[in-house]
């Protein structure tokens, strides 16, 4: 079997953490490396673990996901990052669009897509799931983002 996926993840909810880390418990293909509960401390663990992926809440201080993924594209941009939020809307996707994020999952979303996610980013693939995808498509058909626009740095 080959190594497994590393990740690390921030959100300011330690019960949503442990409960995340809970479902990899067992896996034999993703490790959870490290928890932080914003995004000061996620900088740190991906300066620390150099991960395979980032998953990151976007709605949390003193450094929200939108900051912390600008930050590390910027610094680390072999390490793909994926919000991780419980709001599907537009503002909010687009933002992580453009912070330079790969993928966007709601956290109402079932564990296999989750993993999928993990998976695709792993490889260098971008994912979104459903509810991302919708709004995508539909800031795409309003002129409002291309697939192509650089991340914001």
């Amino acid at each position: 079997m080959s190594a497994k996926i590393r990740i690390v993840m921030a959100d300011d909810h330690e019960l949503f953490r442990d409960g995340f880390a809970g479902m990899f418990i067992n896996s034999q293909e993703i490790e959870v490396v490290d928890m932080a509960p914003n995004g000061r401390f996620l900088l740190a663990l991906v300066e620390k673990y150099r991960p395979d992926v980032v998953l990151t809440d976007i709605q949390m201080g003193p450094v929200n996901g939108f900051e912390v993924t600008r930050e590390i594209v910027k610094y680390y941009p072999g390490i793909p990052v994926i919000a991780l939020s419980m709001f599907g809307d537009s503002i909010n996707i687009l933002g992580m669009l453009q912070a330079g994020a790969c993928g966007y999952l709601v956290k109402n979303a079932r564990k296999e897509t989750v993993i999928e996610a993990i998976r695709a980013a792993s490889r260098g693939e971008k994912y979104y799931c459903q509810t991302a995808s919708s709004q995508i498509s539909e800031l795409i058909a309003k002129g409002h983002y291309s697939p192509d626009q650089e991340a914001n740095s």
